[in-house]
């Protein structure tokens, strides 16, 4: 490869006399390395500058959680690595071949002094760096904004949730409420009927039947009152939560059933059959957030009612609760349907915020982003997806965080937690 007319092909040097770009191509030193190694990482010295001759390369940097943010990928003609070169401080982000790679490596004891004989570069070097920043703090600015966005969403959806829970238990709390009205008419009536017999001097035989229809009355205003007393206290109880979203100590079988309860009032209505098979030995608790655990199962019920099955026919879908004794504790949630599957090709995207194939169906593409961030960022667990035609199944493991049974099962150990 003739090196100097290959750089004065790149902008970067295009500035450049002739007799300034042989000097920098004479100094240059080749380096080749396969795809998937690393060029330097986030903090290491600064050996020079890198300008890529074939191949591509992508840069990252590592937040303070932890986690790899991808900031830029480069082509043949960029260069990289003028930062630190500069300023001689620690690499400020990592560097890895895209595919294999071909670099002029311009070591910095040549190179420094170099710079300072060419304003050209100089210039050049200020301007590659200035774009760079623009990019990043756009690139920033960007991800901030989806952030916040995403946040808006979960909450809005929080709140439609608990809504269409308020008018499902209303209209199903009218229908015992109904039949209690009902009652108390009836008992009215036939005590009004008693008392003017016993006042005209005697009980005829016809009077024991209506006694005995007053004691079914009665029991009709007593199992009723019973369903709607049940109802309401759940609804209260899953509602607080909503609100509060914070962790507690309680029966995790307990929170998932009382939730597939509330769902049912809406489920019937759409055809949706959902059973709980619960396989916990014991009575474990679990202790977490029981508001952000609804959410998740409402948002896997409402995308099997709107995705698995046509609308308006419905079809089963199996809640099953375990756990695992290996290695660490987990309890495991599974959601299984029995619809139609997920197409491969956007099984590897169905967590990302904003993408659905639903849209003519009210799917805004934030359910199971919020299923995947809830799991993961405030229960601590893991989500994932397995589907075929016929079957969609999502298995969610979760800390068990603290596990006390009947059994007197001993707590896990702290790096469990």
């Amino acid at each position: 490869m003739d090196v100097l007319s290959t750089l004065r092909g790149f902008p970067f040097f295009s500035k450049l006399a002739d007799e300034l770009l042989r000097r920098l191509a004479d100094m240059g030193r080749p380096r080749l390395l396969p795809m998937g190694s690393v060029v330097f990482r986030q903090g290491d010295a600064p050996d020079g500058l890198y300008v890529i001759m074939a191949g591509s390369v992508r840069v990252s940097l590592t937040d303070e959680a932890g986690q790899p943010i991808e900031l830029a990928t480069l082509t043949v003609g960029a260069v990289f690595g003028e930062m630190a070169l500069l300023d001689g401080q620690p690499r400020s982000a990592s560097v890895t071949c895209h595919e294999d790679c071909e670099f002029l490596l311009l070591e910095r004891q040549d190179y420094l002094p170099f710079l300072k004989s060419s304003d050209a570069l100089l210039e050049s070097i200020l301007s590659d760096l200035s774009r760079r920043v623009r990019g990043v703090q756009e690139k920033f600015y960007l991800e901030m904004l989806q952030r916040q966005r995403v946040h808006s969403e979960m909450e809005l959806e929080r709140h439609r949730a608990l809504s269409q829970m308020v008018a499902g238990v209303a209209h199903e709390v009218n229908t015992p409420l109904g039949i209690i009205t009902s009652a108390a008419s009836v008992i009215r009536e036939l005590l009004d009927s008693v008392s003017g017999l016993t006042q005209s001097g005697g009980l005829p035989s016809g009077v024991q039947p209506m006694l005995d229809d007053v004691s079914e009355a009665a029991r009709l205003i007593e199992g009723n009152v019973a369903r709607a007393s049940k109802l309401v206290q759940r609804f209260k109880s899953l509602s607080a939560r909503q609100a509060a979203s914070s962790r507690e100590t309680l029966s995790i079988a307990d929170c998932l059933s009382d939730t597939i309860e509330l769902y049912a009032i809406h489920g019937r209505r759409v055809g949706m059959q959902v059973l709980f098979h619960n396989h916990l030995g014991g009575s474990p608790l679990w202790h977490g957030a029981p508001a952000e655990l609804s959410q998740i199962l409402l948002n896997l019920l409402t995308n099997a009612e709107r995705y698995a099955y046509p609308t308006g026919v419905g079809g089963p879908v199996d809640v099953e609760l375990s756990d695992e004794s290996a290695g660490n504790r987990q309890f495991v949630l599974r959601v299984r349907d029995q619809g139609g599957g997920i197409p491969a090709e956007h099984q590897s995207r169905v967590f990302e915020p904003f993408f659905t194939t639903g849209r003519p169906q009210g799917g805004t593409g934030l359910g199971l982003a919020i299923v995947y961030n809830l799991v993961r960022d405030s229960l601590g667990g893991s989500v994932e997806l397995r589907s075929q035609p016929g079957n969609t199944e999502f298995l969610i493991r979760l800390p068990i965080g603290l596990l006390t049974t009947s059994e007197s099962m001993p707590p896990p150990a702290p790096g469990n937690h």
